[in-house]
């Protein structure tokens, strides 16, 4: 994430949020975002463009995410949750069509055209009504993607090569090592279960030993995932923090989402003028699981035509690709993948410029990091995470607090 949101700027939008914006209710747009996830520059050019103001919310998972739009507390007009997520909504009924037949949205009515082959393969295997078995495109528009993956430290000599070849398993297993390492786990639940399981090659959306997908995590596979855990021994619990920490050497892996690397890439360039070293990288195992964050209009929306246009417009080419240059994460889009190469071609920096003493240009950083425009198509098998019952995400939550 190249510019990070301030927290005056945060602080503003909660203050706002409380009291202001409820004297102009049919101007305003009720936004519901992850964190540091959009270049709020491109909020202001919308709010200019179409003479509104938009009110956003953070929060830092999807089951918050989740909470926060199914408890009608606030009447959201977009929001952003993963791709499970997503599905979850749509079964419920918690999402509403975006107006794809409406002229004036030429960027929501080219769907089918938008996305990059990889993710329109995932969106069309995994994003499905589970009743009719048909595609639920016009409830949602992939936002960024990418791949679970691990950041590590170059600075231990085994680390990169057991990575490559354990994958995740590289996370759980120390005795693959012939030195002392320190390793991370992501915060999250629901991903701390997922890894242990794509840890042993199985399938993270299971519920028993057997391989069964339905229903609540049973005791027997419970058990298992808690001794696992707690064999791992890992030495820090964290989110944003962890990359950082990779990046300075302090941890030697973590288990974390692919566009926190680039984000952490790009801070290491940023905090260093007289010149970075980078002694960090990432590993894409070659079983994962993908992911996609979604623009959704959800059906507490109160400014539906203001909606439609917010999603249209950040989904507009030369928006969506300022916006991803300014995030990290990997674009979804056919035209912002050919800009990236265009400008690259063209000798476009990715950091800096020829007066600057720090800089790398967009060339070298796609030739070294090609899994950016390309996140899981050197993968064997990539898995999606797929909607859970309540139940499954308290058993992963009682895993995770078992590690307490």
């Amino acid at each position: 994430m190249k510019k990070l949101i301030p927290v005056l700027v945060a602080l503003l939008c909660f203050t706002v949020f409380a009291g202001v914006v409820l004297s102009t209710p049919n101007t305003v747009l009720y936004f519901l975002n992850w964190g540091e996830y959009i270049d709020t520059t491109l909020i202001t050019k919308f709010e200019e463009q179409f003479n509104c103001q938009v009110v956003m919310e953070m929060v830092t998972s999807s089951e918050a995410m989740y909470q926060k739009i199914t408890s009608g507390t606030t009447n959201y007009d977009v929001a952003v949750p993963g791709d499970y997520t997503v599905r979850q909504l749509y079964e419920e009924g918690y999402l509403r069509k975006f107006d794809t037949g409406n002229s004036e949205y030429v960027n929501l009515s080219a769907y089918d055209s938008l996305f990059v082959s990889t993710l329109r393969s995932l969106m069309a295997e995994y994003m499905l009504d589970s009743k009719t078995g048909e595609e639920i495109n016009e409830y949602y528009f992939p936002y960024f993607y990418g791949a679970y993956s691990i950041i590590y430290s170059e600075k231990k000599e085994d680390v990169p090569s057991v990575i490559k070849e354990n994958g995740f398993a590289s996370l759980f297993d120390r005795s693959l090592y012939n030195e002392d390492v320190k390793i991370g786990m992501y915060n999250t639940a629901r991903w701390i279960v997922a890894s242990s399981l794509m840890a042993e090659g199985r399938d993270p959306n299971i519920t028993k030993m057997d391989g069964t997908k339905d229903g609540d995590i049973d005791s027997e596979l419970k058990d298992h995932l808690v001794n696992k855990l707690k064999s791992a021994n890992f030495d820090e619990f964290g989110s944003d923090s962890m990359k950082r920490n990779v990046a300075n050497g302090s941890l030697d892996m973590c288990y974390t989402q692919l566009g926190d690397f680039f984000d952490a890439l790009y801070l290491v360039y940023d905090e260093s003028p007289k010149g970075a070293e980078i002694k960090f990288n990432v590993n894409i195992p070659k079983v994962t699981s993908a992911f996609f964050d979604s623009m959704v209009i959800p059906t507490t929306c109160q400014n539906y035509d203001l909606a439609n246009k917010f999603v249209n417009f950040m989904m507009d080419g030369d928006n969506a690709y300022q916006n991803a240059q300014a995030i990290g994460y990997s674009p979804t889009l056919k035209t912002v993948v050919g800009k990236y190469i265009e400008d690259a071609e063209n000798g476009a920096y990715y950091y800096g410029d020829e007066t600057t003493e720090n800089s790398l240009t967009l060339k070298d950083f796609l030739e070294k990091y090609p899994m950016y425009l390309d996140p899981i198509g050197q993968c064997e098998k990539v898995y999606m995470l797929e909607p859970k019952s309540t139940q499954y995400l308290s058993t992963c939550e009682i895993i995770f607090n078992s590690l307490a």
